[in-house]
């Protein structure tokens, strides 16, 4: 069944209020895109309006929040790239004719995006993810990936775009589809931007390599202090650092 928005937004007060997590007023200026696909059957629609009727209520306008129901299955969905439209399959990337990488960066970003590059020219960087494990496991892989295009190698002052994937869709069950196939790539190329990839491994409490969003890794993982939160910060500490 869906969620309960208002309990849930009433919960993330109180955490709030507890110093768990920051103030819901930092949410006003707040941009979030919404995705349901008509054939996904892994989270139905009714579990993405509710979604939308939690941000309302924790204090993003409503203008701030788009909510896009098409065609699609439970996957990323491109205009070109992966498999038939409407699958829920791996790689988790499907061909619907809709470019969702330039919704999400124009949505979030809120200005027109330069057209993409035909086939990314910056550098793909894997990266060893274990100096952010900050001692305690919390289910990272081994590595991640940063896409660093070449202007932002000779010109300071690039954006930072973190994309974290969904679960079965990490580098050690699909390859490289999310990361180079999306589409992140081609308009971090022409729009300076930097896009992190970070990267969950598949384990005996999380075998399908979902991020954490039910406590496998420490009962704070919704908090400032949960061990997943604290590592990709830390990644993006170390990307703002002088080279």
């Amino acid at each position: 069944g869906a969620p309960d928005a208002d309990k849930l937004a009433k919960r993330a007060k109180e955490l709030a209020e507890d110093g768990k997590i920051d103030d819901l007023s930092g949410l006003a200026d707040d941009k979030i895109y919404l995705f349901s696909g008509n054939e996904d059957q892994t989270v139905v629609r009714s579990v993405v309006e509710a979604a939308k009727r939690f941000y309302e209520a924790t204090g993003v306008p409503e203008g701030s929040i788009t909510l896009v129901e098409k065609e699609g299955g439970h996957a990323f969905l491109t205009e070109t790239e992966g498999t038939a439209c409407g699958l829920s399959k791996d790689p988790y990337v499907s061909d619907c004719d809709y470019d969702q990488a330039k919704a999400i960066l124009e949505w979030i970003y809120g200005q027109p995006l330069a057209d993409p590059s035909t086939s990314p020219k910056g550098k793909f960087i894997t990266f060893d993810q274990s100096p952010f494990n900050n001692g305690v496991p919390n289910g990272l892989a081994t590595e991640g990936v940063v896409y660093v295009p070449q202007d932002c190698v000779d010109h300071r002052g690039c954006r930072l775009h973190i994309a974290l994937h969904g679960c079965d869709q990490a580098r050690e069950t699909v390859g490289d589809a999310f990361i180079e196939k999306t589409g992140f790539a081609h308009y971090a190329d022409t729009n300076r931007l930097v896009v992190l990839f970070p990267q969950i491994a598949g384990s005996v409490m999380n075998p399908h390599g979902c991020w954490d969003w039910w406590g496998y890794s420490d009962i704070d993982y919704l908090s400032k202090d949960a061990p997943q939160i604290k590592a990709v910060w830390a990644m993006v500490e170390r990307l703002a650092m002088q080279p």
